[in-house]
């Protein structure tokens, strides 16, 4: 009977926790970020930077070893052997222990250069990171801004939905009493159809956005977050003079980290030139060792010290063939850096142009936009006296909401030209 109410027991547990659901609760959604904020997590999580920090610290790695070769080098070894012949008894041991010091004296500048080569290829790994954090940052800046895009072009989608709901009500009414014809109620539901299908497109784009900017900022997994606006105040939003295109390029070529990048390749160039022509230069090593051991572990002990000079007598061509290679290298350096140098030029050149247009077309975008509305309560009061027809009211209608919309995309995408302007300027935060 006991085994009986036990059983019963956990099966009433098993019935009262079957009928529970238990929920793991998702991971809270971070508050409201603004750029700064967004910005900062990408420099922190961004996995490209960890693998630059990486290779930055692999180029110090094998900078460090290279500069060892130019130390003293000691070493100590120690054995035990036995031996025995035929005739002569039992066998003998005997111990044989030493220390070793080798340490090159010149190499008429061969480890000098390839230190120097070492250093500029971290210079040039860390030029590197200094241009991906860049790049990283003005991509978290474009996909911020084009999130406040979005945000604006939906708000406009659920007000043209609001005005068209509106006007759909207002047809209805007109039509039961007889003012207006079955036409007015239908062109009001096609309108309304219509401003359906943006609001549905404009929630799209938004959740699009939103996901570029987590994947720029290194946190594709983060849960949606709202991001903090910048503003509408076109007065506000450039009141930053922009500097001349002269200033702009002489900033560029000054500061960008990937030109320098390109001019540390050439540096280490050149330093593979002078390299290959000291392929076979002497090289005097200073060597000596220390010795002891015979029968007993401490037994005998001698020692050794000399100096040695080498150089190769002929190497089948071998120096030649390097020199043409490291010579041609060379070439092939400094012509990629002029081209880079004119592809920076374009690039700024290009990035100016679209940041000083972005202040006439915002403000011809809010001149739009103020006409635009205008235009939308004439004809909405035009028909509500039944002086105007619901085709004028679709026009006005449709006009506003793409000069609302033009006017937040002259806005954010003018944002976006000045942050672009300043990443080609080689200006980093």
């Amino acid at each position: 009977m006991t085994l009986m109410k036990r059983a019963l027991f956990f099966f009433f547990l098993l019935l009262l926790f079957s009928g529970l659901s238990l929920t793991i609760p998702a991971e809270a959604a971070p508050p409201a970020m603004d750029l700064e904020e967004c910005i900062e997590r990408a420099l922190a999580n961004h996995p490209d930077l960890a693998a630059g920090r990486a290779d930055l610290a692999a180029s110090e790695a094998r900078t460090g070893q290279t500069r060892a070769g130019t130390y003293p080098s000691i070493g100590f070894s120690s054995g035990f052997s036995e031996r025995s012949s035929t005739g002569s008894g039992p066998s003998e041991g005997s111990w044989s222990s030493g220390i070793t010091l080798s340490q090159v004296v010149s190499d008429w500048g061969r480890s000098h250069i390839s230190l120097k080569r070492s250093l500029l290829d971290v210079e040039g790994k860390d030029l590197a990171l200094v241009a991906k954090r860049s790049d990283i940052m003005f991509e978290v800046t474009r996909s911020y801004y084009q999130v406040l895009k979005t945000g604006k072009n939906l708000e406009v989608a659920e007000e043209t939905l609001s005005l068209n709901d509106e006007r759909l009500e207002q047809a209805e009414a007109f039509f039961r009493v007889g003012r207006v014809s079955r036409y007015d109620v239908t062109a009001a539901q096609v309108s309304k159809s219509n401003a359906n299908l943006a609001l549905v497109q404009a929630r799209t784009a938004g959740k699009e956005a939103m996901t570029s900017l987590k994947a720029a900022m290194g946190s594709p997994d983060l849960p949606d977050f709202s991001v903090v606006d910048i503003g509408d105040d076109p007065e506000a939003s450039f009141s930053a003079g922009l500097p001349s295109l002269e200033a702009a390029v002489g900033s560029a070529l000054e500061k960008r980290p990937d030109l320098k990048s390109y001019r540390v390749s050439l540096a280490s160039a050149e330093a593979a030139v002078s390299l290959a022509r000291l392929d076979n230069a002497p090289k005097l090593d200073l060597s000596g060792s220390f010795g002891w051991g015979s029968t007993d572990f401490w037994g005998q002990d001698s020692w050794r010290a000399g100096m040695t000079l080498s150089f190769p007598l002929y190497d089948g061509g071998l120096r030649r063939e390097k020199l043409l290679e490291a010579s041609a290298n060379l070439e092939g350096a400094e012509a990629r850096l002029e081209s880079y140098r004119q592809q920076v030029l374009k690039d700024v050149t290009s990035a100016w142009l679209a940041a000083s247009d972005s202040t006439e077309m915002a403000a011809a975008a809010a001149e739009g936009l103020r006409m635009a509305s205008e235009n939308l309560e004439i004809a909405t009061g035009r028909y509500k006296t039944g002086v105007g027809s619901p085709l004028e009211v679709s026009d006005a209608t449709k006009n506003f909401a793409e000069a609302k919309a033009a006017w937040f995309g002259a806005l954010y995408d003018g944002m976006t030209a000045r942050a672009a302007l300043e990443k080609a300027m080689g200006v980093i935060r």
